[in-house]
Parts: structure tokens; C-alpha cells; sequence
């Protein structure tokens, strides 16, 4: 008599989560930026803001054998307090932004536009914080990033 025996699906998706190179202790590599610049501003009710604070960056990456496409995770925390310079009003900021990015390239150069709210603690309006950064990874761990600019305008714009 034979015998058969059966391994339930999720039992056969837990096994194969186990094995890709995400759950084999992929490594995430990391850097902090320091921000200390002024944003100017486009609205008409806003102001130029004097940042200060951090954005981190973190990456993971996976390579494709077959492809060889690297595709690059990447995660951004901005953490900023600003001043503005008309009012002297105080503002802050914080967010979390993440992006896939698939290429062969390595190192990458890597382009992203962050946008989030600056809240006023003050009278004045609130302001959205728009920056881009410059960041470059690699499969060997690598990683630097740098804001190329920022600016404000009204918040919802």
C-alpha cells in the first residue's frame, strides 16, 4: 500500500519564507544625516525656515541570481525642528518613507523626494517640507546620503 504524505500550503510558504535571503539574517546598513540648512519658501503665507535635525537612512538589499538585479531597500526617518525667519515662529517634522529600488547597478545613485508636514507651534501656518536627497548604496554596505535642497510651501500644496 503506498502512502502519501502531505505538507499543508502555509507549512510550504513558512518553509520557503525561511529560506530566502531576507530571512537568512540579511544585514541592514545605515547612516545618519545631519540637517542644518534654510528652506526657502514658495507660500505666499509661509516663510524661509532654519532646519535643524537628523534624516537616517537604512538599506537592505537582496540580489537576484539569475538577474542579477539588486533591489535596494531603503527607508528614510527625517526628524527636524525648524525656525521661522520672518516670525521666529518654531516648527517641527517628522516622518518614515520607504522605496524599492531594482537595478544592476552597484553602487546605485539613487534620487528621492521626500515631503512631509512642518507643524507650526505658533500662529503662523503650518508648511510642507519638500527635500531632495542624493543617496548612494552598494552591495558591500555602503552607504551616504546628503540633501541636495529643501524648501517649503502652504501645507496641503
Amino acid at each position: 500500500m503506498k502512502s502519501h504524505f502531505r505538507i499543508p500550503g502555509f507549512v510550504v510558504a513558512l518553509l520557503v519564507a525561511l529560506i530566502t535571503p531576507a530571512a537568512l539574517g540579511q544585514s541592514t546598513y545605515s547612516t545618519d544625516v545631519n540637517v542644518n540648512q534654510t528652506a526657502a519658501t514658495t507660500c505666499s503665507s509661509g516663510e524661509a525656515v532654519t532646519l535643524n535635525g537628523n534624516l537616517h537612512f537604512a538599506y537592505s538589499f537582496t540580489t537576484d541570481a539569475t538577474t542579477g538585479i539588486n533591489t535596494y531597500r531603503i527607508t528614510v526617518t527625517g526628524n527636524l525642528s525648524g525656525v521661522g525667519q520672518a516670525t521666529q515662529t518654531s516648527y517641527a517634522g517628522n516622518a518614515s518613507f520607504a522605496y524599492g529600488y531594482p537595478t544592476t547597478d552597484s553602487p546605485a545613485l539613487i534620487t528621492a523626494q521626500l515631503r512631509y508636514p512642518l507643524d507650526s507651534q505658533g500662529s503662523a501656518p503650518g508648511l510642507t517640507l519638500n527635500q531632495t536627497v542624493n543617496i548612494t548604496v552598494d552591495i558591500s554596505g555602503n552607504i551616504s546620503a546628503s540633501v541636495a535642497s529643501s524648501s517649503t510651501t502652504c501645507a496641503g500644496t
